[in-house]
């Protein structure tokens, strides 16, 4: 009897200690860069541009890069492919990777026009008039995805917290993976290139 209670104790510490690993792993992968998911609405929104704008606001050059990194497709050809042809495809992501670089400039140059340097705070509303943004009608030109993309448009209005001097923008975003995606000012990016 002795010896099958020894077994079992050691059998139920490997099980223990087995669980206890497991538990570590999952709390440590929880907190690792790019693994923050947020809210699928305009508060997600707003939390998810939080650390790019800290970064503005400590002149950190890297750090806006690093972070403003949150609104790019973590697979962007994968993501592509999903909604056009292959030929599409091919085209769309170079403007892809144009219109994000594009984006995080003009939105620094933003902030440098309405207060350089200064800490900055964004409220974001959706805009109700989005629902054709997805799948452009064909006379519009532009791109024609396979299939609707659910575009979600938002009218954004970043203010300093210093001044009050503020500005407004339109943004087009996808949420995919836990995130906002950047998919184009004013209107989608695929809207504008042929």
């Amino acid at each position: 009897m002795g010896r099958l209670a020894g077994a079992m104790t050691r059998n139920v510490t490997k099980v223990l200690l087995a669980a206890a690993g497991m538990l570590v792993f999952q709390i440590g992968t929880a907190g690792a860069p790019g693994a923050e998911t947020y809210k699928h609405d305009e508060s997600g929104l707003e939390k998810q541009f939080e650390p790019f704008l800290k970064a503005y606001q400590h002149g950190n050059d890297k750090g806006m890069d690093e972070t403003f990194a949150v609104f790019r497709f973590p697979n962007p050809k994968e993501w592509f492919t999903a909604y056009f042809a292959p030929p599409d495809v091919e085209r769309l992501l170079p403007a892809y990777e144009t219109d994000v670089n594009d984006a995080e400039s003009s939105l620094i140059q933003s902030m440098n026009l309405a207060d350089p340097g200064s800490g900055f705070k964004v409220h974001c509303e959706p805009r109700g008039d989005a629902g054709g943004a997805g799948k452009p009608r064909p006379e519009e030109g532009g791109t024609q995805p396979q299939k609707e993309i659910p575009v979600e448009q938002f009218l954004m209005e970043f203010r300093s917290t210093k001044s009050g001097q503020r500005f407004r923008i339109i943004l087009n975003f996808v949420y995919v993976d836990g995130a906002y995606r950047f998919v184009g000012g004013g209107a989608p990016l695929w809207v504008k290139h042929r």
